[in-house]
């Protein structure tokens, strides 16, 4: 599915991608003049919103990079492969499906704890950080607070370092990283367990760590209730599975109007039927809500 109505613009955006990637490869040009062509062919993906585009570039890209970092496993290279895999979430997140990003983030594990020894804390930091976010929005809840946990011990050497601000403007403050955590442990079967906040009071201290416990609770709060067996064993075992056979169940179609009831109502049918799971939607268990 994509959403550019004029065919023949697709088809060159398309064909533009082909001849990028033939570019990209050559020994002619300068890495400068890669990046920026890059660069201007991502942003036109991005502002065509031509998320499928965007999607089978940067896997074909991301596949290239990964082998080139097992042939030669050095820092940059491992920076380039976390790069190309952010881009991939990215566009993921446009088509409605970043759950489809884990198998790329999996592969990209080994550059990140290479950059981890290395000590690129700066690198490390925003992916870290943005596919923390990639998994939480696809309810990966344990994924997301292993990235957090990660991405919160990059600002801890980065300021150990005597950095307090990024290349990029960006103050770091451990309570953000911290607030990062805890939110996304108060999503796993075992929320906030004494190991996280014995660590967090060690980083934060024990008041603003009590702080940042009020709000993540206080945005808690203000959530919808999701059914608790989303945190069961059982249901995460099969959960990516479970998101390609609503996809297949749903021919593919993301974001429209009332998307999110369609899809609800797959996912209860096929986890019944599938799976023996009874799962109750939010719409169910939130009824004074509206969700379209």
């Amino acid at each position: 599915m994509h959403y550019i109505k004029d065919e023949a613009h697709y088809q060159e955006l398309k064909e533009a991608g082909e001849q990028l990637a033939l570019f990209l490869q050559s020994t002619e040009h300068s890495e400068q003049e890669k990046q920026l062509a890059l660069m201007d062919y991502l942003n036109e993906l991005n502002n065509e919103r031509a998320a499928d585009l965007g999607v089978e570039f940067t896997e074909h890209m991301l596949e290239r990079v990964t082998s080139a970092v097992e042939a030669h496993p050095t820092a940059d290279a491992a920076v380039d492969q976390l790069y190309t895999c952010l881009l991939l979430q990215q566009f993921h997140s446009m088509q409605f499906d970043p759950w489809r990003s884990h198998p790329a983030i999996e592969s990209c594990k080994s550059a990140l704890t290479l950059l981890e020894a290395e000590g690129r804390w700066s690198d490390c930091l925003r992916y870290c950080q943005d596919t923390a976010d990639t998994y939480a929005e696809a309810h990966f809840w344990p994924e997301a607070l292993e990235y957090a946990e990660r991405g919160h011990n990059c600002v801890r050497q980065l300021l150990k370092q005597g950095v307090q601000v990024l290349e990029n403007g960006e103050l770091l403050d451990l309570r953000d990283s911290a607030y990062s955590i805890i939110a996304s442990a108060m999503n796993t079967a075992e929320g906030v367990t004494p190991e996280i906040e014995r660590a967090l009071q060690e980083d934060i201290g024990p008041e603003d760590y009590a702080a940042v416990l009020a709000e993540a609770k206080e945005s808690q709060d203000n959530e919808p209730i999701f059914d608790p067996v989303e945190k069961t064993p059982e249901y995460l075992a099969i959960r990516y599975e479970l998101e390609e056979k609503i996809d297949e169940a749903l021919e593919h179609e993301r974001g429209y109007y009332d998307f999110c009831k369609e899809y609800w109502m797959a996912k209860r049918m096929i986890l019944r039927s599938d799976y023996g799971i009874r799962w109750k939607s939010p719409a169910t268990l939130n009824p004074n809500e509206e969700f379209h």
